[in-house]
């Protein structure tokens, strides 16, 4: 299920991208009017306005915390008002606005924070990957082990056993011509049944240890291999390793993938709180914008004075009735297309500008300040989590370290012991050939030399599983076995 983790934390990356994307925005509306007129300016007793207008908005953020906005839009109106000189009349403007924020929100570290915590987040995600494939491989290493060493003490016992046959068949010889009481008997054939019942408790180890491998291998229930035995290739082998324990602690600091998720962690509160530092700044922000506007539509007939004497007056001036010196002409502009107004725009010839700053100041600041002081004690919480980690990983190695050396002397120790009950068999079974020994006597020392094989075995696949989980406790059984784990 871990595998999943990560994919699903790099979507969160795109999240935050996603922040800096630019939108594009359209809006259109239509809708009318009907008023009335409470006084003669309003253009008739019962004025009705009629509406259409369509808008398009390009909105880009910028990681520095700017926006660059850029807006179209297109208005056309109607009305039954006498006084209107344009109807219907479209408007069109062309708007470019720049906000740039002086104070709060400024900057790359500040505005680009959710990005970089996910992608942290990504990274834990990926080490708590890692971190379980370590473990499973530990596990799965330490099962293996457990199901040689049941193999091992199944052929231990198996070879105690033919002892015991052996002896038994030894006994009943030596009944048969007189040498033995047949009492002697009935002790070699206990023995034979006793160590009969350790060959079947054997054998259920096996499949128990069979079990729990095929289990950490994630073998499907319905798979024929639940019921296939297992035969490990490779026997446990005691190749001294010498283990320096500065080192090792050293290895671990840098290694280990719960260090690695808790110096993320901490990389994740140290930006967190260079945010909220930076939200309890007042915002400040400078505004420009700059725009062009475009007027067309049908335009209604003008009546213009002239002085009748004036050269440059026009021919057809109507002189007025009451002052012949003053002429009047009606005039009749052309009407003009929608595309006219945008040629207005393009051309610049109704254009605007504007600069501003604007100031927020939040009174009191109670609800910036509470975040700046959470994320102030997160940030040292993550510390004392990084300190109490390398403790326990401290504590770790210098466990898994003397671990492999107590199991290494415990081997060596088993293996003379199992020589010296070799011997100790051998010297009584002459004597018990030669009559000086009983069938009690011989009968013990097998059981003892069974015994101490099984403490060979043990101590044996005890170092082994001691060498997997010294690698765990460092963070390097991957690097051990060579293995990768893919991005």
């Amino acid at each position: 299920m871990r595998r999943y983790d990560p994919q699903i934390t790099e979507t969160a990356i795109d999240t935050q991208r996603a922040v800096f994307s630019p939108t594009l925005d359209f809006s259109a509306r239509d809708g009318e009017s009907t008023s009335p007129q409470n006084t003669q300016l309003g253009g008739g007793n019962v004025v009705t306005n009629a509406t259409r207008n369509f808008s398009a908005t390009y909105t880009d953020p910028f990681a520095i915390g700017s926006t660059f906005q850029f807006t179209v839009l297109t208005n056309r109106a109607s009305t039954t008002s006498t006084f209107s000189t344009v109807n219907p009349s479209y408007f069109s403007e062309a708007l470019a606005t720049y906000t740039q924020p002086l104070l709060r929100n400024l900057g790359l570290s500040v505005n680009r924070t959710g990005i970089l915590i996910a992608q942290n987040n990504e990274k834990i995600s990926k080490s708590q990957f890692r971190q379980t494939v370590m473990d499973t491989l530990a596990s799965a290493e330490k099962a293996y082990w457990d199901l040689q060493s049941a193999i091992m003490n199944q052929r231990a016992q198996e070879a105690s056993l033919k002892l015991a046959q052996d002896f038994l068949e030894q006994t009943r010889i030596k009944a048969r011509v007189g040498t033995l009481p047949p009492i002697e008997i009935t002790q070699a054939e206990a023995s034979v049944a006793d160590r009969e019942d350790g060959i079947i408790t054997g054998l259920a180890a096996i499949r128990t240890a069979e079990d729990s491998l095929r289990a950490l291998m994630n073998i499907p229930y319905d798979s024929p291999l639940w019921h296939q035995p297992i035969h490990p290739a490779d026997e446990p082998q005691v190749l001294e390793k010498i283990v320096n324990e500065d080192e090792a602690v050293k290895t671990a600091l840098d290694k280990r993938p719960d260090l690695e998720q808790a110096r993320l962690d901490l990389a994740n509160r140290n930006a967190d709180l260079h945010y909220r530092k930076n939200q309890r700044l007042y915002r400040l922000d400078l505004i420009a914008q700059y725009g062009a506007q475009g007027l067309a539509g049908t335009f209604l007939p003008f009546t213009q004075t002239f002085v009748t004497a004036d050269p440059s007056t026009p021919p057809g001036c109507v002189p007025d009735p009451v002052d012949p010196t003053i002429c009047h002409l009606v005039v009749n502009p052309p009407d003009l297309s929608i595309g006219n107004s945008y040629t207005q725009i393009r051309n610049r010839d109704f254009d605007n500008w504007s600069g501003q700053l604007q100031l927020s100041i939040p009174l009191g600041n109670r609800a910036a300040d509470a975040a700046y002081t959470a994320s102030k004690y997160q940030q040292e919480q993550s510390k004392l989590s990084i300190e109490r980690l390398e403790q326990t990983a401290m504590v770790q190695v210098r466990n898994a370290v003397r671990q492999v050396d107590t199991d290494l002397k415990r081997v060596n120790a088993a293996r003379v012991n199992t020589r010296l009950q070799t011997e100790k068999l051998s010297a009584e079974q002459k004597k018990y050939e030669n009559g000086m020994s009983t069938a009690f006597q011989v009968l013990s020392f097998q059981t003892d030399l069974t015994t101490a094989k099984l403490r060979e075995n043990q101590a044996i696949v005890d170092y082994n599983k001691s060498l997997v989980e010294l690698d765990r406790v460092l963070g390097i059984l991957l690097d051990t076995h060579n293995i990768t784990v893919a991005s």
